[in-house]
């Protein structure tokens, strides 16, 4: 049974008005709430992982915890700060002079890890963004 299963068969189970019910429905909300974040997070980290799976699939070593000798990089990420109109209010700004938005179809799986890495720190600066 799958989670959405299981928040769907509590919700018609505590249908009464009584406190622990009413206390029910609200842990229930909580969980209705938790999930949607959890599937935000699983959309905005589904670039990476595409790109990942796309460089294991050509048999590549990624040189994560391995032991072996690495070549040299392809792709440099660069990150620096960015100021808005009080300097008190830092952003950031992160690119790379070696990749292009048309990377997301490149032979190169760095290339394609690089840009799906620079698009996940802009999604999460935006999820993150405080109110105005």
């Amino acid at each position: 049974m799958t989670d959405a299963e299981i928040i769907q068969r509590a919700k018609a189970t505590f249908v009464l008005d009584t406190p622990t019910e009413r206390l029910a429905r609200e842990l229930i909300g909580v969980a209705e709430r938790a999930e949607q974040q959890r599937d935000e997070l699983q959309g905005l980290l589904a670039p990476l992982r595409d790109a990942v799976l796309f460089a294991r699939s050509q048999r590549r070593p990624m040189g994560i915890g391995q032991d072996h000798s690495r070549a040299p990089s392809c792709v440099r990420i660069e990150l620096g700060a960015e100021y808005g109109r009080e300097r008190d209010c830092i952003g950031f700004w992160i690119d790379s002079d070696e990749i292009a938005h048309t990377d997301a179809d490149s032979l190169s799986p760095c290339h394609r890890i690089a840009l799906a890495l620079i698009r996940l720190a802009y999604s999460v600066a935006e999820k993150v963004k405080p109110p105005r």
